[in-house]
């Protein structure tokens, strides 16, 4: 009895990690359940579980659910994931130590952006493969990904989500994250200006496969005393260059 209870419970588990991993949007409880044809009672306890492992994010102000960190460390083992670190760590550790800056290597899942690496040329050795998820919208790497998405993506992606205000310079609506965007595809990089801490500048620059799309980013990060209006033309310069090394070199492979 014990047994088929907990198989049953386990087969419910990866049907609703199937669900929310297939779904292009995050969902609610209530969409989940009705998705997989699991009462609602126990599909809300195996997400609340489930987010509780790491398999599953909750973003807690919109009850959304997305893919965990714990599913991108499995991704770590795919050959797509282990090409892409292996591919950019060169560039963004050579990156850092030109620009004396912390540089990051992430993807995009959904309306969030999910850290893959880091160097710090300081020597504070973060471990590889860190995971750390941050809103798209507030940060230069998320901008950089996302001017890559048509119109109609980028309100699809926020449609379910919110544009978080983390600060007073943060964008909060649709329309003006087109418009940033629009910027952003014009000059080939982003810029987050205090967007999601009052004391943090970043330039971000998307990694492009063979077809033009973007699969991930990097950026670099600092204070407003290292990364501004005088210093952004020259370090915007080794970010775009070192994202299409990059991309030149992921397109070789």
């Amino acid at each position: 009895m014990t047994r088929n209870y907990l198989s049953g419970s386990i087969k419910k588990a990866l049907i609703i990690i199937e669900c929310v991993g297939k779904s292009p949007n995050a969902l609610k409880a209530s969409q989940v359940a009705s998705m997989t044809k699991i009462d609602r009672a126990t599909a809300f306890r195996i997400l609340t579980y489930l987010v509780s492992l790491g398999y599953l994010f909750k973003d807690t102000k919109n009850n959304l659910y997305s893919l965990g960190h714990k599913i991108f460390e499995f991704g770590d083992k795919s050959d797509f994931l282990k090409t892409l670190t292996t591919l950019c760590f060169q560039d963004i550790k050579k990156l850092a130590y030109d620009t004396q800056h912390i540089t990051y290597l992430a993807v995009l899942e959904g309306p969030h952006i999910v850290y893959c690496d880091k160097v710090d040329p300081s020597g504070d050795d973060a471990p590889r493969a860190f995971r750390m998820r941050q809103d798209a919208h507030s940060t230069a790497l998320g901008k950089a990904i996302l001017a890559n998405k048509t119109n109609d993506e980028l309100k699809n992606i926020y449609k379910t989500y919110s544009l978080y205000k983390h600060t007073k310079n943060t964008i909060t609506t649709v329309d003006a994250l087109i418009s940033n965007l629009n910027k952003v595809k014009k000059i080939g990089y982003s810029i987050n200006e205090a967007e999601t801490f009052d004391y943090v500048n970043g330039i971000g620059a998307s990694i492009l496969d063979n077809e033009g799309r973007a699969i991930a980013g990097i950026s670099i990060s600092g204070t407003k005393s290292t990364i501004n209006l005088k210093t952004i033309p020259e370090l915007s310069k080794k970010v775009t260059i070192a994202a299409k090394n990059i991309s030149r070199r992921l397109r070789d492979t």
